[in-house]
């Protein structure tokens, strides 16, 4: 590997740790670091002139502030990401056969999948865009003073750039290793002081942030579908109740048991039978290298577990008009022709139908 920077980051911390992992599509290596000898290096700008040509090898790579040489320790493993629910191969009838606890199970997944999670969500256009409208509506409703809630914080990722407007967030997680990856970024940026990362399932959320804290929270969040994998939605709610000041408020995104842009962009390609692929729930995901059930609701349905604690301010289509994330490359081919459909997302995506219909659903919540 030629390095144009001798301080570049990935340079630093591969030669500081000694190891590191390279991703080729579906596959990591685990490799040794070490700088190359100068034999190494002069073989690998061979190389490099072969396949790209010396004029290229000339202006681009002569004179690299490093050449780092990286040994494969062994086979490759298949990446452990967040792919959804396209990709599992376990039907839910299999998976109880297993007689594996569920939350048990759930935690395992995510636990699998959190080295990749960053990069995974990181590198998915629908995904970034979800995440940056998610975050919109909540910095409306937040204020410099607020003490926050989150639920289903993955690596702390909306956390760290929400932190910049709050007072403190508290940052929840059923995944052990994603709140220990958490902690590392929180600790890093110097935000310790600022987000405190607990590990807890979201129906004992309420137990947890007394204990945390002594006190209430001012305002709530979760995003990106994780109450979809909280069967024990009427505990949550009451503790969340519990624990919320009054009139305080609660973002939150689900994922529909039917999505329109989906089934419209397979109808498509005729792909008729992949038209409503969520219609049996629970529905099977693939997460981390393993598939998991979660449970996806209508609105409707959804809206009747807040009915007696919450009054719904605002409900919008997460994405109403873009595809879910799963097919976010096809998205990108057809971006040139298909970004009006972004358009229609700020003028259309709250109003009825649309804001019930899309591959997630935002609800802002207030408490009674």
């Amino acid at each position: 590997m030629l390095a144009g920077e001798a301080n570049s980051d990935w340079v630093l911390n591969a030669l500081k740790r000694t190891i590191a992992k390279v991703r080729t599509r579906d596959l990591v290596y685990s490799v040794l670091a070490r700088i190359a000898t100068e034999d190494e290096k002069a073989r690998t700008l061979e190389a490099f002139a072969a396949k790209y040509g010396s004029r290229v090898v000339r202006d681009w790579y002569s004179n690299p502030a490093a050449c780092i040489c990286l040994t494969p320790e062994g086979l490759p493993t298949r990446r452990g990401a967040v792919k959804g629910e396209g990709e599992a191969t376990t039907t839910y009838q299999e998976w109880l056969v297993q007689k594996k606890d569920y939350y048990q199970g759930i935690a395992a997944a995510f636990d699998s999948a959190s080295e990749e999670y960053d990069f995974t969500i990181g590198h998915n256009y629908i995904n970034t865009w979800i995440r940056k409208r998610s975050i919109r509506e909540l910095l409306k409703l937040a204020k410099p003073e607020d003490t926050i809630l989150e639920i289903g914080c993955g690596t702390a990722a909306e956390a760290i750039e929400v932190s910049r407007y709050v007072s403190k967030i508290i940052v929840t997680d059923i995944s052990d290793r994603m709140i220990e990856i958490s902690k590392k970024k929180v600790e890093a940026r110097g935000l310790s002081e600022r987000i405190i990362p607990l590990h807890v399932r979201a129906a004992d959320i309420s137990e947890a942030v007394e204990v945390a804290t002594g006190s209430k929270v001012d305002l709530a969040y979760s995003f990106n579908g994780a109450l979809n994998s909280e069967p024990e939605l009427d505990r949550f709610v009451n503790g969340l109740s519990s624990i919320l000041v009054d009139g305080g408020c609660f973002i939150c995104s689900i994922r529909n048991s039917f999505c329109l842009s989906e089934a419209l962009s397979h109808a498509a390609v005729l792909q008729f039978e992949k038209m409503a692929p969520r219609k049996k729930q629970p529905i099977m995901v693939s997460v981390g290298g393993m598939d998991i059930p979660a449970f996806y609701y209508p609105p409707a349905s959804f809206l009747s577990f807040f009915s007696t604690k919450f009054e719904l301010k605002k409900l919008i289509g997460l994405p109403a008009f873009l595809p879910p994330a799963y097919l976010s490359d096809y998205y990108i081919k057809f971006k040139s022709v298909a970004s009006m459909l972004e358009k229609f997302e700020w003028t259309l995506g709250s109003h009825f139908p649309f804001n019930r219909v899309g591959d997630q659903s935002l609800f802002v919540f207030q408490k009674r």
